[in-house]
């Protein structure tokens, strides 16, 4: 188990955005987080960053997480917030060697790390722009590639034991870099890592999760296995609409009216 949460709760100006959430988070497997606006899944999100304080215990390895001091949580856990404000004149491979910097890697070793992740991500023309200049989706790809590199430093006796915190990260991203995110998500866990994933898109999250998170209005209504928690019963409960469930070829997808 990477990550537990026992009766998580915060209350913001008098109102009950989380109210007693609990739940594990276990290697290798993509945790998909659900529910309509205002449901209470960034604030989730970021309080398992530890950027909110908040009801409850949440522990990262077995550990408390307010007992991690911030050089120790960032060798466990990578976080990518909705919307990444960056106000130096970076650019950005150096934005891309800050995910070197928790960890024990020598000058050379930082440079390989960036050059292969630009590589990979195929970010090879923005990687001496200013970070500030790019577009959304290029921010948010570059943002992407630099949690990820922090995230694959995370290893223990050869498997992967980090937590990947990812909140909409598809929302600025055009159809093929939505898949090449999916294909790392998979990656990630598939190394031992945990996925933590807020989506928007019902069929992105079946095709995706391991396990879902379904959350209404601060509460959570219900967690198991996508298949299992994304009934139409409960989809159209919870998003006000009216879904319908098929199945293709052994895929599932909802359709709406």
């Amino acid at each position: 188990m990477v990550m537990s949460l026992a009766g998580v709760s915060l209350n913001r100006n008098g109102k009950q955005v989380l109210d007693n959430i609990s739940g594990e988070l276990k290697a290798g497997k993509i945790i998909a987080l659900l529910g309509p606006n205002g449901a209470g899944k960034s604030t989730l999100i970021q309080s398992m960053a530890r950027l909110l304080e908040h009801d409850g215990r949440i522990k990262l390895q077995e550990k408390d997480l307010a007992d991690f001091s911030a050089l120790q949580l960032a060798q466990h856990l990578a976080y990518l917030p909705q919307h990444s404000q960056l106000q130096f004149p970076l650019e950005v491979e150096e934005v891309l060697s800050l995910a070197t910097l928790p960890f024990s890697l020598t000058k050379l070793q930082q440079r390989q790390q960036v050059k292969q992740v630009i590589r990979e991500w195929g970010i090879e023309a923005l990687a001496d722009k200013d970070f500030r200049q790019l577009s959304g989706g290029e921010q948010q790809r570059c943002q992407i590639a630099r949690t990820y590199l922090q995230l694959s430093n995370m290893v223990n006796s050869g498997k992967g034991q980090g937590i990947w915190l990812l909140d909409e990260p598809a929302s600025s991203l055009d159809l093929e870099h939505q898949q090449q995110l999916q294909k790392i998500c998979l990656q990630a866990a598939s190394e031992g890592h945990c996925v933590v994933i807020v989506l928007h898109d019902l069929n992105q999250a079946f095709s995706l999760a391991d396990e879902v998170w379904l959350l209404e209005k601060g509460k959570l209504v219900a967690q198991g296995p996508a298949s299992d928690v994304m009934t139409e019963r409960l989809i159209s409960q919870v998003f006000n609409v009216s879904a319908r469930r098929i199945e293709d070829s052994g895929r599932h997808y909802f359709i709406f009216s």
